[in-house]
């Protein structure tokens, strides 16, 4: 089959690789559509970290479609329109052992570790469909949604690790790509009271607005501390989907008592954040990091996504034999998430 494999800093290459057969339990599909996640425009752009396996096919937020089942799969048919989570766990290490698969100890991660999703066709073992990190996508879903299923799942696992949302929280969103902007969507669902969310790029701030954001700061010009000093805004939820060390700093400084701080942007490898260790006892505050998603904030994603406008997410589509352009196209100023079709 033909792939897209990254072997280094903007390298990557079109090449044939092996398909294997799905064997007993697993599955084949065929890759509809492939979105670039940050994590892979990191990769791309600055180099692939040590954890990568050279050359390796990126992608993991992808919908696709099963052409052949292993013997004793059940549950599913040919021709079923599938997403997969992107963690394949061991099912026996601890983590696992207690429902946190997406920390698995011995994990292998599609675009990672695992062919990923920037190909014609994907090979999903038996301890992934076992895992029930396979989900059928709804129906009426179109690709452009469904291929970001992933995203939801992340999310509301992440606003799982800081006790969830309710009707009274006060939310401030550092960032408002298609994590922040799939964060405000899933606030705005749960009846938060206000939701503000702080972006750079003028097409993501009115996208914020259009999805239900109170207000959409123009960080250039205002910044969260300002607009909180001058306002009667005061989230006791600060959700950080930025990798900068200033956003973090900023959502650790505006939490008010009592309130809670989600990390969940990935970082450079040895970033650091200075922390007040007086500031989290004396306000009480709790931090919370957050990675991936567990096979099972996956299925809920699925269920949800009738109920979300993904698909407005979307922002460029290239046509698969463009994969690279698609990739530099992350950088344009009206990008918020580009897919490739396949």
């Amino acid at each position: 089959m033909k792939a897209f494999a990254l072997y280094a800093k903007e390298d990557m290459r079109l090449q044939d690789i092996p398909l294997p057969a799905p064997g007993e339990g697993g599955m084949t599909l065929r890759l509809r559509a492939c979105a670039v996640c940050g994590s892979d425009a990191r990769m791309f752009f600055n180099g692939p970290t040590k954890r990568y396996q050279l050359p390796i096919v990126l992608g993991h937020e992808f919908v696709a479609e099963v052409v052949e089942l292993g013997q004793g799969t059940q549950g599913f048919a040919v021709g079923d329109r599938v997403g997969v989570n992107s963690v394949i766990p061991c099912l026996s290490c601890p983590p696992c052992a207690s429902g946190k698969d997406n920390i698995c100890d011995n994990e292998q991660l599609f675009g990672v570790h695992v062919p990923g999703g920037f190909a014609e066709y994907l090979w999903v073992p038996a301890r992934m469909v076992h895992a029930g990190g396979v989900s059928k996508i709804p129906v009426g879903v179109d690709d452009k949604a469904a291929s970001l299923c992933e995203v939801v799942g992340c999310c509301l696992h992440g606003l799982g690790e800081v006790g969830g949302v309710a009707s009274d929280d006060q939310v401030l969103v550092i960032g408002d790509g298609a994590v922040g902007l799939t964060f405000l969507q899933l606030a705005r669902m749960r009846g938060a009271a206000r939701i503000v969310t702080s972006g750079r790029r003028p097409k993501r701030r009115e996208l914020a607005l259009s999805l239900g954001a109170d207000m959409a700061l123009d960080a250039k010009v205002t910044k969260p501390t300002e607009y909180v000093a001058r306002s009667d805004f005061s989230p006791n939820l600060v959700i950080v989907a930025a990798a900068t060390v200033d956003a973090t700093q900023e959502g650790l400084n505006l939490v008010r008592p009592g309130g809670r701080v989600l990390i969940f942007s990935g970082y450079l490898p040895g970033t650091t954040v200075p922390l007040d260790i007086n500031a989290v006892h004396y306000r009480e505050l709790r931090i919370a990091g957050s990675i991936d998603c567990t096979a099972r904030d996956f299925r809920a994603a699925a269920g949800l996504l009738p109920r979300l406008r993904m698909g407005e997410l979307v922002s460029h589509v290239f046509p698969f034999e463009k994969a690279v352009e698609a990739f530099r196209a992350t950088r344009d100023a009206d990008a918020v998430r580009v897919l490739v079709e396949m």
